[in-house]
């Protein structure tokens, strides 16, 4: 067998190694020789890796591949408005690969506008809005790019960013701008993970509810999941993928990201979060928990349940953290399939089997994979405990009768049996054993739970 190899884009969106720090989107005849090349002299003096076009991936009107990529392969994009940046079809096309790939993924993108007022490039008045006039006169069979240009020109300028104007001191706003670059560069990113798999699908899930948001205070977003499905891990990739939006300091006037990682009471959330209106406009708070029913009261209603990994994301995981590479010896096929059905899904189960078995043969993987089947391992055990003990003793005895007996039930077998048993009815307690991702409820109306959650019951 052969484990595809941790891909760039593992890299790139979630442990900041870019190409290039800056990418500069400029109208070459309006300030290739004055200002755009001073910004981009000064970002070199400061170490600060920027591309910047001379013209050399020019061709025609569209961009080329190789500017698309550079675009893809930047942490941040500067874009340079002056009075005729919107007249090429080009510097169009541009931008809106921009917004797309870089402030679509959460990445910065900072305007800069040159001698232009930025009411004009928002609602295309004045130069703007001629040489849209004209682009639509153009591309009269084509609407619909003129409209996405139009839109990626509306929203590129409401984003925060700095104006220039021709009777002011130019290298005192290329300084600015070079330390707010600077700045946001210089944070040293969270460690994901050391094999970050299954991030690439989950990640832009839980960007899509931060991007629903409003400008009108802060928005929460909450991640749960039971322990050991990868909630923190989800939470810092998409940390690291969105910093560089914000200012990152501790004073609730300003824009910040707020990590709240593992929060299991809600006197935690009152606390430290405790309305949204405690935060500057544009702010984001994540929230990781066990419990669905914390961010609920506390009406967080932007939630995303960690999914349990697939066969081939639980097959790439276990192989890299048992044999460091991504050539796997064939006849491990038989016995790596094996635990991947054993581990259900469970990237923590996957990472301490496959940590503990490294350098093992397949007889060694063989008699400890029997071991794990008859006596849990105690680290995985560990962390799905903290579930059980959270939970008070009415609902730990239901967890426990599910967990011994009633893996497979219907509901309503379930909820008549209990309630013969325990002389109370248990429909609280099966919402909080949902609530904490100890069991499940399938479309059908059948009760579901983890193997592994199952074996610590």
């Amino acid at each position: 067998m052969s484990t595809p190899p941790l891909t760039s884009s593992y890299s790139s969106s979630f442990c900041y190694a870019f190409t290039y720090d800056v990418f500069i989107s400029f109208r070459g005849s309006d300030t290739r020789c004055g200002f755009t090349n001073n910004l981009y002299q000064a970002l070199l003096r400061k170490g600060i890796l920027t591309f910047f076009d001379d013209d050399g991936l020019r061709n025609g009107e569209a961009i080329t591949r190789s500017l698309e990529k550079a675009i893809e392969e930047s942490r941040i994009a500067i874009v340079v408005f002056s009075k005729n940046y919107a007249s090429s079809s080009f510097c169009l096309h541009e931008l809106a690969k921009i917004m797309e790939c870089i402030k679509g993924n959460g990445r910065w993108v900072f305007p800069v506008f040159y001698d232009v007022d930025p009411s004009e490039v928002r609602h295309q008045k004045g130069s703007y809005g001629e040489a849209l006039t004209k682009h639509e006169e153009r591309f009269k069979d084509d609407k619909e790019q003129v409209q996405k240009w139009r839109s990626a020109l509306h929203q590129a300028a409401n984003l925060s960013g700095s104006d220039v104007k021709l009777e002011e001191y130019e290298h005192a706003f290329i300084e600015k701008i070079v330390k707010e670059i600077s700045n946001r560069i210089s944070r040293v990113p969270l460690n994901v993970a050391e094999y970050p798999v299954g991030l690439e699908s989950r990640v832009p899930e839980v960007n899509k509810l931060l991007n629903g948001g409003s400008n009108c205070g802060a928005d929460m977003v909450g991640i749960y999941g039971v322990g050991g499905i990868g909630k923190t891990t989800l939470a810092k990739a998409v940390y690291n993928l969105i910093a560089d939006q914000f200012e990152g300091l501790c004073f609730l006037e300003n824009k910040v990201l707020l990590f709240l990682d593992d929060v299991d009471k809600l006197e935690q959330l009152k606390a430290i979060a405790g309305r949204a209106d405690w935060f500057g406009s544009g702010s984001i708070i994540i929230i990781t928990t066990r419990d669905k029913h914390v961010l609920a009261s506390h009406l967080v209603e932007r939630t995303y349940q960690v999914k349990e990994f697939d066969d081939k994301e639980a097959l790439e995981l276990l192989s890299w953290n048992a044999f460091k590479h991504e050539n796997v010896d064939p006849s491990y096929m038989d016995i790596l399939n094996e635990v991947v059905s054993y581990a259900s899904g469970l990237p923590l189960a996957l990472e301490v089997i496959g940590s503990n078995l490294h350098g093992r043969s397949v007889e060694e993987w063989i008699s400890a994979l029997d071991e794990y089947k008859k006596i849990p391992n105690k680290d995985i055990q560990r962390i799905l405990k903290v579930s059980f003990d959270a939970l008070g003793e009415y609902h730990q005895n239901i967890f426990l009768d599910i967990a011994c007996c009633f893996k497979g039930y219907s509901v309503a077998e379930l909820e008549h049996i209990l309630h013969a048993h325990h002389d109370v009815s248990p429909k609280l307690g099966i919402c909080v054993l949902v609530e904490r991702s100890l069991i499940k409820i399938d479309e059908c109306g059948y009760l579901r739970q983890h193997d592994l959650i199952q074996d610590m019951g």
